[in-house]
């Protein structure tokens, strides 16, 4: 084993070519996206989808951004850049004129050839950004139609299909009425980016779209719970710039605004390696492309644009999956919970499927300048079902009725080499929440980031995602200090210190708790085609454990350590490779936990042929789950894959793709985990028989 790590690590690996629409590694043009995907994947079970994001990513690929236009942020939007090197970008155009070439870009601090390649398939030069001057009359002349279908199964059959189908009713939480195969159809259209309408299906594995299947008994206790077709459906119509109509949708959406203490129900990030991007750019209303099947709106939207005011509303009626409880002796019924992951396999999470409609209509006013954005955001929510407090102490606080009204004020400030940002927002009688944060640039090497946040305990929310810690956007006090510094070329280092607490007890933490998480990382470009990172990261939280003779749970502090060494290097246009070694130490109550991850990608894709292809082999071991490791994996285009690297084993990906035509490609995309010594894989429904576990995944994309 150890000889066969020493020749693995002998090879070095790539930076992703973003340029390729190979598959969705288009996302991971910096290491960011992949930070965040990692971070949010160690923190949640939720499946994350960044469809939307994609579709940017797409679009300016196909529409570069200007770096010397107005636009020019757009490209920190997208986290090709940081503020550091847009800043640099600013200073470098006032103090010498418009960046004319590539070869000029490389003279602004912080723009190495390497990152250049990464960001020039989506920039350019011109004085501008250059506009087709395309007229309503060309929309089917001149749109873009894509269409993508896919299929994809886990193989080996878990215990949830194992069971007798008409035991369905003895076993309503372990077995699945549907079949193991998951499905997936997307559309999309595209003109000019002016006009844009689409749909998503999807049909996850273990649900059912048919009810012939079921016996009579099953069909009478879930009613009406089954769609055909598909067990989701998202659809939409969407205007932007026509005159003072700046955006108007029609269908299913997304609401961003401000740093998302009020509103923001899309996607949003967090902590990362690049530390000092902590501010977020709110898109307004956005077309939702993803498939999470609660957290968006559905109904319309309009953004109405007059010089630098910009007014918002919107209404949206949705249903939502929820759990339910019926109150004795009344026989009420109330929501216990929202249930977010989407999964209608087995009868109970039918039961749970759109049982709570949500009402929410409120908008924006925002003013904006070149130095001074300020802005007023609502929304109030009206539930078909009121929210009952339940016997849990941890939410002694949560919200309780059937309304809810969220409002605050958000605002970013430029003054010389500072930027201000920040928003308050409350909710009725409720507590206030706030955060407020700043970036300072120390020339052209450094920039200091620091962002405090206040989350009230009783400030409930059901669509905000602001920077936070904690899986909620309530009880919860905070600092955080980021640090970039260019000291010296090809090199760069990144670090931050995050001090959270949470006033009173959450989930699995029976106290008010602490928290510290401190990260550095060091980046080394000795060349072009080569680069190296370090990484140190360390946490200490608390959490709740039951000894071997507590009748309760006990609270105690762990700490978490991690380190990790990570390359990539292009051989040549066509052939890169990446690989990393971690490390990670669990210790809680004098046990500790030891966990390590090896990997290495090839990435081949040939211009003048008509395949490409990406594959990974990886050697892991862990002491348990507390110490598992995450790492993105490639995937096709419009999935994403970060699993847990835990146990010991071994892990193999192949993702390939064919382009038949220009119009017409094909994925095939096989992964497979074998463990040692394992009788079996997974717990409860999902659990496996057997040392290993295999997905395979076949995508179709027509272009026309």
């Amino acid at each position: 084993m150890l000889r066969s790590i020493l020749i693995l690590t002998g090879l070095v690996f790539p930076m992703l070519l973003v340029a390729q629409e190979n598959d969705s590694t288009i996302l991971i043009g910096s290491e960011f996206i992949t930070d965040q995907l990692e971070n949010i994947s160690s923190s949640t079970d939720l499946s994350i989808d960044y469809s939307d994001l994609l579709e940017d990513y797409l679009y300016y690929k196909e529409n570069p951004i200007s770096v010397n236009g107005d636009n020019a942020h757009k490209l920190v939007d997208l986290f090709l850049i940081n503020e550091l090197q847009l800043n640099n970008i600013h200073q470098y155009i006032s103090d010498y004129g418009s960046i004319r070439s590539q070869a000029e870009l490389s003279a602004v601090e912080g723009f190495d050839r390497g990152i250049i390649e990464k960001i020039s398939p989506f920039i350019s030069f011109s004085a501008k950004e250059k506009r087709n001057n395309y007229h309503f009359k060309d929309i089917f002349k001149y749109g873009r139609h894509r269409f993508i279908v896919r299929y994809s199964q886990i193989l080996e059959q878990s215990l949830a299909y194992k069971l007798p189908k008409d035991s369905a009713e003895y076993y309503p939480g372990k077995r699945y009425l549907g079949s193991p195969q998951k499905y997936y159809a997307r559309y999309s259209f595209d003109f000019n980016k002016k006009v844009k309408s689409g749909f998503t299906l999807e049909k996850d594995a273990g649900e059912t779209i048919t009810r012939s299947s079921l016996s009579d008994s099953t069909k009478m206790l879930i009613g009406d719970k089954i769609s055909p077709i598909s067990d989701f459906l998202s659809a939409y119509i969407y205007l932007s710039d026509i005159k003072f109509l700046k955006k108007i949708i029609v269908g299913d959406y997304h609401l961003e605004f401000g740093q998302g203490l009020t509103l923001w129900s899309g996607l949003s990030f967090g902590k990362s390696a690049d530390a000092t991007l902590i501010k977020k750019y709110g898109r307004g209303i956005v077309p939702n492309t993803s498939v999470n099947e609660n957290r968006f709106m559905r109904g319309g939207a309009v953004s109405l644009g007059f010089n630098k005011l910009e007014i918002s509303g919107f209404y949206s009626t949705n249903n939502i999956d929820a759990n339910i409880m019926v109150t004795k002796p009344e026989g009420s019924e109330l929501i216990s919970g929202l249930v977010e992951t989407g999964n209608h396999r087995t009868i109970n999470e039918l039961l749970d499927r759109k049982v709570m409609k949500v009402q929410s209509f409120g908008g924006d006013i925002s003013f904006k300048s070149n130095k001074l954005s300020i802005g007023i955001t609502g929304i109030h929510n009206v539930f078909g079902l009121s929210f009952s407090q339940s016997g849990e102490v941890y939410k002694k606080f949560y919200f309780q009725g059937n309304q809810l009204t969220n409002a605050g004020l958000h605002f970013t400030f430029n003054h010389k080499s500072m930027r201000f940002f920040g928003e308050a927002s409350g909710s009725g009688k409720q507590g206030i929440s706030a955060l407020i944060g700043t970036n300072l640039f120390i020339g052209n090497r450094v920039v200091l980031s620091s962002l405090y946040r206040n989350y009230s305990k009783d400030n409930y929310n059901l669509f905000n995602n602001p920077f936070r810690e904690g899986s909620s956007s309530r009880n919860e006090k905070g600092i955080y200090l980021g640090i970039k510094i260019l000291p010296i070329p090809k090199v760069s280092i990144d670090g931050y210190a995050d001090f959270v607490s949470f006033p009173w007890i959450k989930y699995g933490v029976s106290f008010p708790s602490k928290g510290t998480e401190y990260l550095l990382q060091i980046n080394y470009s000795p060349i072009r085609d080569l680069n190296i990172y370090l990484r140190l990261k360390t946490e200490h939280k608390s959490k709740n454990y039951n000894g071997d003779f507590d009748f309760t749970p006990q609270t105690a502090d762990y700490s978490k350590r991690s380190f990790r060494i990570h390359s990539n290097y292009v051989l040549f246009n066509s052939l890169s490779f990446k690989n990393r070694i971690e490390i990670l130490v669990y210790e809680k109550t004098n046990n500790k936990e030891y966990g390590y991850l090896f990997y290495q990608d090839i990435n081949f894709h040939p211009d003048n042929l008509a395949f490409s292809l990406n594959l990974r082999y990886a050697i892991f071991s862990t002491d348990g789950w507390d110490s598992r490791i995450y790492a993105y994996e490639n995937d096709v285009l419009y999935a994403f894959s970060v699993p847990a690297y835990y146990d010991k084993g071994q892990r193999f990906y192949l993702n390939i793709k064919y382009s038949l035509s220009n119009r017409f490609d094909l994925w095939l995309r096989i992964a497979r985990s074998a463990f040692r010594d394992k009788k079996h894989i997974g717990s409860g429904a999902d659990i496996i028989q057997g040392k290993h576990k295999t997905e395979v995944k076949v995508q179709a994309k027509v272009k026309l």
